[in-house]
């Protein structure tokens, strides 16, 4: 396996595992939020997306500081696919559940 298709594959790892943690975090949160505070959603959903987008700069910024050249700019542009991929996802579930309360 060339050194290439490997920081491929930790891209695709740790972009993987950050969307999740971050869709399941939120998603049991939002369950716990709706449940109970039905009146503070909009601020929740405000809250999910700065989470998220602080969450991202730190996995970039702890990416950018222990790799090389080459393998960090492989890393940014699977991530960021990933990351807007999920903003695309969060967007529409989160519409689609806000209708149906």
């Amino acid at each position: 396996m060339s050194l290439w298709s490997l920081d491929l594959l930790r891209a695709l790892v740790v972009s993987g595992c950050f969307i999740l943690a971050i869709d399941l975090a939120s998603g049991f949160i939002f369950r716990w939020v709706a449940s109970r505070h039905a009146d503070m959603l909009p601020s929740f959903f405000t809250g999910v997306s700065g989470f998220r987008f602080l969450g991202a700069l730190a996995v970039m910024a702890i990416w950018y500081a222990t790799s090389e050249r080459v393998s960090m700019m492989l890393f940014i542009v699977v991530f960021l696919i990933y990351y807007m991929v999920s903003l695309i996802h969060h967007s529409i579930f989160f519409s689609r559940i806000s209708n149906r309360l």
